[in-house]
């Protein structure tokens, strides 16, 4: 029997020009396709690698554009080489058409193309990747340590003393919101205590993976005021998908404001903000794990040397050292970019801090017996931390027009206004 299916006699071969009728839509459907998913309008999205906004992200947005289009040449010729094959090799009778099996030309042609083609974008991309590499070893620059704990981001400025008159207080140290002054170079050292996360602010710059035991140092430019949004990008746990931080990058003035204000203690700042010493006796329960600048609560460690979480002997969870609540009525964000920073939503957080963001190791206080005066009470006061005359670095354009970040899962009755 023939390999081959016989052709009637009765069957219709349309003429080679049909033929081409026929496939000449479906190939100018395929390049349009493809044409319109990589070159669409750049719409400013905070989590979007297609909207640089210094020059290290426009040299891995040129990285994109290049892959890209050898992508699209090589997916064409692929497929126009396919419909030419299929036409022009076509079963024309039962005879077995020439064979190319062991043809050294066309196996030295489909080695040698994959092979100038992949040199060609790896000249491009290893030069990109050792000069960011190269930046960020510099000693120079403004220096910024970042530990990323679970499920939150421990900043911390080595370079600024928590205290002006008394260096040996230690460093100003804040969480998830980054302020950097513009037009500097921000050198970003990146370690952890836990597991492997990574920090991703696409707009500002590559992604790199934080791990424990190691310094990664990551490298960008604060080009432009405006608020960034970043991520982790590495799976790290329950909270994974809600471990998010800010770049604020802010005019050297407001920068300075900033500083000032962090280390001015909350009874300076704002006359209707009592010390800590005089907020409700429940607001000791968060003393163990909080510190705030210029008051009595300086007792919950900080760095590496405090661990975010842990189980002990019996598999209960010990809750490690928060974030520092600092000026934390100035931050735009609360839960690590969870929660518009509103009463509302603080006082959401105290009372279902569990069921807001999943696997967290703060304790619901709330379910263990703190009242809702209590609570009333602890939310006052923490939203009155910060200046009388307002938040330095307030009201900046964001550095996107569209936030696709949505809150979690809230407990039904528990209302959260989302980050904006």
């Amino acid at each position: 029997m023939s390999r081959f299916w016989p052709r009637r006699k009765d069957d219709h071969m349309p003429s080679r020009s049909g033929r081409w009728a026929r496939v000449a839509p479906l190939l100018a459907l395929v390049v349009v396709v493809t044409l319109l998913a990589g070159c669409g309008p750049e719409v400013n999205q905070p989590y979007s690698t297609i909207s640089p906004q210094n020059p290290k992200t426009d040299d891995i947005q040129r990285l994109y554009q290049i892959i890209f289009w050898a992508s699209l040449v090589v997916f064409v010729g692929v497929q126009l080489a396919i419909v030419y094959v299929v036409l022009r090799f076509r079963r024309r009778s039962d005879e077995r058409p020439a064979q190319v099996h062991g043809s050294r030309t066309l196996e030295i042609a489909w080695t040698v193309i994959p092979a100038v083609i992949l040199i060609l974008l790896f000249i491009p991309t290893a030069r990109v990747v050792f000069d960011h590499a190269a930046a960020a070893q510099s000693d120079e620059g403004f220096h910024v340590n970042v530990i990323a704990k679970q499920w939150w981001w421990e900043i911390t400025y080595p370079n600024i003393p928590a205290s002006e008159s008394d260096p040996s207080k230690g460093p100003l140290v804040t969480a998830n919101e980054m302020l950097v002054p513009v037009g500097s170079d921000v050198i970003v050292s990146l370690e952890g205590n836990n597991v492997m996360h990574s920090f991703w602010v696409p707009q500002l710059s590559g992604k790199l993976d934080v791990m424990p035991g190691h310094v990664n140092r990551l490298h960008f430019e604060a080009a432009r005021v405006g608020d960034y949004f970043g991520e982790c990008a590495e799976y790290c746990g329950a909270a994974h998908a809600w471990m998010r931080f800010k770049v604020k990058i802010v005019p050297q003035e407001e920068f300075d404001a900033w500083v000032a204000a962090w280390r001015t203690p909350p009874a300076d700042q704002n006359p209707d903000t009592p010390d800590v010493v005089d907020v409700p006796t429940a607001f000791g329960a968060c003393l163990a794990c909080h510190r705030v600048n210029g008051t009595t609560a300086q007792v919950a460690g900080q760095g590496m040397t405090a661990i975010s979480g842990y189980r002990d002997a019996d598999g209960k969870i010990v809750p490690g050292p928060g974030p520092n609540l600092t000026l934390v009525g100035c931050r735009d964000t609360i839960a690590a970019g969870l929660l518009k920073n509103t009463p509302e939503n603080m006082e959401t957080w105290l009372k279902h801090t569990d069921e807001v963001k999943e696997g967290v190791y703060m304790p619901n206080y709330y379910k263990q017996g703190l009242t809702d005066e209590q609570v009333t009470e602890i939310v006052n006061y923490l939203e009155g931390l910060k200046p009388a005359e307002g938040c330095p670095g307030a009201g900046l354009p964001v550095g996107s027009e569209v936030d696709p970040a949505s809150v979690g899962v809230i407990p039904p009755g528990a209302v959260a206004t989302p980050v904006p």
